[in-house]
Formats: structure tokens, sequence, C-alpha cells
């Protein structure tokens, strides 16, 4: 429980403002909520040496010419049926008996999506073409082989695959081809050379195998008993139209893992836990917002039983936010002592590193300068670190009210995110990546990590997975809330989305060591997932379409 008897408060002290020289840009243009029109982007949008800033046209291309490809490769059977009489499958399938049911084009699609990546992805004529070979070759090795096992089924056991289950099959191997052929061919970082000493436990696995063979049961048995419905439910996509089994067991195993995940976070936050803070605050041309982000960290320390302090790390901004920052602190009642970083130097990643050498609490909490966290987070978060395993917590990032359409979509997509799947990543230990808007880290962890990488997008999920390397565990609270700014302009969200695209691989690439090794279930079950998961979102448009 909370004591809500506090001294009086007293103003925050002011430590001495470290400041680095040179001189601040013109004044922005503004927009009409008083923000420069590009405020939203900074060196950390597209790193140098492993991103490249393309014009959208590019994109929106690429789109057409996926249109275009999409459509030749469809027409192409149905052309020769009508003026040949050639019985060909809708799908490029080989050998099984069932292949003239071939309804979902399932290979249509991914070979499309596969040449039109590679038409425009970045790079000269020779690299190009290399990348589409590639995914071709990868392509029709598998399908291949999936054909082939079933033509052996269909011939000496009597037994026909359901052409459904080949498309499923294949399907799942394009999401993966795509990632693993990226991933070798791309420009991205380094990997890290962080050692990988997680290896796998017992109960966490487990726990993925009981959680499955129920699900599994459960899925069999609805779509047995409520057969009707179920292929209703799938012919409209709403169970997948590749079969509704596997759709309807992966969702009956979330449930589960949330509720164990559910239940561990109540078993670890059972224990008060309040020792001093440094709260690390980034900022880049974050005027119009920064005001009220301080003034929610001062009332949330007003909550906390240990001392707070406040890092502000304005870092290249051309607006008025470092004297916004110092104004507002000056006026804050229940942090203990603040101060003001300028830096010249751009990239929030060493801004924050440099912050790190500023601080020398045992525990540092990380604020976006555009997130306004509850009262309550702080103190919610902090008490999971009574257990010394703990490297890293973070909450539940809910979009400002009536901020639009935008805010309710953002909204669903982050209960389910960080309020459902994050949940059930850990029930299992799953857990490698937790925002930086808001989430508190053990110093020693960070340093033992080696800081935050420079260059690269996802430095929050860099650092996070490389503590859970080296053996810590990682946290997602629900209940430690706090309020993030929303997209409100086309452009902004698409710079956004792109960034964290980006950023999957980026980390990934980084942490190479982690994926499948030592048997670490970050490593076999979530970082895999993950990809495959980012694979389809990058082709959801092409999907629609």
């Amino acid at each position: 429980m909370l004591d809500d008897t506090h001294a009086p408060p007293t103003p925050p002290r002011p430590e001495t403002v470290t400041a680095k020289p040179g001189s601040k840009p013109a004044k922005p243009k503004l927009d009409d909520q008083g923000r420069s029109t590009d405020f939203f982007r900074s060196v950390d949008s597209a790193p140098t040496g492993v991103s490249v800033a393309r014009p959208r046209i590019i994109q929106d291309t690429a789109l057409v010419g996926f249109a275009f490809v999409s459509i030749i490769l469809l027409a192409l059977p149905e052309v020769l049926r009508a003026s040949a009489g050639i019985e060909l499958p809708r799908d490029f399938v080989g050998f099984t008996a069932d292949r003239l049911n071939a309804v979902l084009p399932v290979r249509t699609f991914l070979v499309s999506f596969f040449l039109t990546y590679a038409i425009f992805a970045y790079g000269s004529v020779g690299t190009r073409l290399k990348l589409a070979l590639l995914f071709l070759t990868k392509f029709a090795a598998f399908c291949a082989i999936v054909d082939m096992a079933s033509w052996t089924s269909w011939r000496f056991a009597d037994a026909v695959w359901p052409i459904h289950f080949q498309q499923f099959l294949v399907g799942i191997a394009g999401l993966a081809i795509f990632p693993h052929t990226v991933i070798s061919n791309a420009r991205l970082p380094v990997d890290s050379g962080v050692p990988n000493l997680r290896t796998g436990k017992s109960f966490e696995y487990t726990a993925l195998m009981i959680t499955a063979l129920i699900a599994a049961i459960i899925a069999i048995i609805l779509a047995t008993v409520f057969e009707p419905e179920t292929s209703y439910l799938r012919s409209i996509a709403i169970l997948g139209g590749m079969g509704p089994g596997v759709f309807l067991a992966q969702q009956v195993m979330g449930g589960q893992l949330a509720l164990i995940g559910w239940l561990r976070n109540l078993i670890s936050r059972r224990r008060a836990f309040s020792p001093p803070v440094a709260v690390m605050i980034p900022a880049h041309n974050e005027a119009h917002q920064i005001g009220a982000t301080l003034r929610a960290v001062d009332t949330a320390a007003a909550r906390y039983k240990g001392d707070v302090r406040v890092i502000v790390m304005e870092n290249c901004s051309s607006d008025e936010t470092a004297r916004v920052a110092e104004t507002t602190l000056a006026a804050c009642q229940h942090i203990s002592s603040y101060m003001v970083d300028t830096s010249t130097i751009p990239g929030k990643a060493r801004a924050l590193n440099r912050g790190l050498d500023l601080i020398t609490e045992d525990f540092v909490v990380r604020i976006d300068a555009d997130t306004e966290v509850s009262e309550r987070a702080i103190h919610i978060a902090m008490r999971h670190f009574a257990s010394d395993t703990v490297g890293a917590v973070g909450g539940l990032p809910m979009p400002h009210e009536d901020e639009g359409l935008l805010s309710k979509v953002r909204a669903i997509e982050v209960l389910l995110r960080h309020g459902f799947v994050q949940v059930s990543f850990g029930a299992f230990g799953g857990i490698f990546g937790l925002p930086g808007m808001f989430v508190i880290y053990r110093k020693g962890a960070l340093d033992a990590a080696g800081g935050f990488t420079e260059g690269m997008n996802g430095e929050d999920t860099d650092i996070t997975l490389a503590m859970a390397s080296i053996g810590y565990r990682n946290v997602s609270e629900p209940r430690a809330k706090f309020y993030t700014e929303t997209p409100d302009t086309l452009a902004l969200l698409r710079e956004q989305r792109t960034r964290w695209f980006r950023s999957l691989y980026h980390v990934v690439a980084h942490n190479r060591s982690a994926l499948f090794a030592n048997g670490s279930v970050i490593g076999n079950v979530s970082l895999p997932f993950t990809l495959l998961n980012g694979a389809r979102r990058a082709m959801m448009t092409p999907l629609l379409i």
C-alpha cells in the first residue's frame, strides 16, 4: 500500500547545466500546434550507413508494379484454359492429387511480392537481380519439397493432403524466406558481440508445450463441433483462409499464456521497493510537449517514496526545448533535483549514453519527451526490481485521448500488443523488447550490456535484448500506464512506421548471436515469431491489393 503522508514539498534543486559549444539554427516554421513542421525527423530517422531515405514515389510505384505483376501471373492460367483448353491449377502447384483446387493464389502472391521487392530494392542492377534469384530459388525449392511430400503421401500411402494445408506450409515458408534473405544480404549493423549467457529453461518450454497442446485440442473440438460456423469464419478470413485449426489454436494458446503472464506479474510486484531513481529524458524539438511531460513526472514523483532526480538531455533542438524544460523543472515540487544538459552532437542514442555518464543511481527511468507517465507508473514498475533477476520493466503506451481516428486505432494496437502479446511473452520469459517511451532499467544491467548502440534504429529494443542475452528478465507491466503522442499527419505516421519496421531488422542483425543460440527461448521462439510477423506486416498492403 502507498503511504500518503508526505513532508511539505520543496522546490527541486537545480544542478550544474552542462552546455556544449555551438550556435542554434534559425527558428523553424511552426505548425498550428506550435511544433516545428518537421519536428519528428532527426538523425535517428534514417541512420547513415544502414538505411537510405528514399522518395515516396518509389514505394507508390512499387505497389502499382506489384498489382501489374500479380494480374499477369493470375491471368496466365485463365488465358491458357480459355484459349487452349489446358487444365492448369490457379496457382504454381506441382505434385498433388488436389492441385486443380488451388483456389487461394498463395504462391502467386509470394512470387509477385518477391519480384516486386527485388525490382525496387536499393542497389545496382546486379544486386537486385541477385536478390530476386535468391528469393525465387529458395521459394521454389521449398514448394518442390512440399509438393513432393504431398505426391509421395498420395502415391504410396493413398492419403491426399488438402491443398489448403500445402498452401499454409508454403505461406509460412514465404514469410520466413523474406526476413532471412533480407538479413543475409542487406547492409545492416554488425553483430554486437554481447555474450549469449541465457540458456533454455525447462519451465519455459514446458509452459509453451502444455499451452500449445491444450490449444490444439480445443481448436480441434471447436472446428469439429461447430464445423459450419468455423467454415464460414474461414471463408471470410476471420480464422484465416488456410484452415481454422491453426489460427484458432494460436488465439487459444495466446489467451492461456496471457493469463500465466498476468499471474507472474502479480507475484513479481508483490513487494514494495523504492530506491532513488534518475529520470532521463532525451529531447529533440519537443518544446510543444516537454512541459506536460515534466509535470507528469513531478506528479509521479509525489506518489513514489524514493528520491527522483530528473536529467533532460536536450539534443540539437532548433526550438525552445531547453528553455521550456528549465522553466518547468524550476516549478516542480516533488523531484529532488534536476539538470538540463544540451548537446550539439545529433542522435538519441548519443544523448542517452551521455545521460548514463551523469547518473549515479542504481535505476534509470527513461522517458521520451512526448510522453506523460501516469501518477503510479514509476511506483508500480519499480516494485518488480525487488527481484535481482529483473533487468528492465516497461509499461502500457496509451495514446492521448481525443486525438482523432488514429488515436483510437492506436489504442487498439497497443492494447493488443502490449496489454496482451507482451504479457503472453512474459509467461515464458520471452520478452526481448520494451518501448523506450517509458522503461526503467537496472543500471548495472545497462552497463554490462554496453549501453545504447548508436547509429541504428531500435536502440530501445536492442538494449533490452542485450540485457536478456546476458541473463536478465524483462517485464511488461500493463498497470504502469503512460500516454504518448499519436501521429496526426500521414508524413509522421509514415516516418514512424518505416522507422519501426526498419528497427526490427537492425536489432536482429545486431544480435545475430542471440538467434537460435544456447536453447534460449528468446532466440528460438520470440525472435523468429517476431520476424515472421514483421514479414507479414510488410506484405499486408500488397495482400489487400
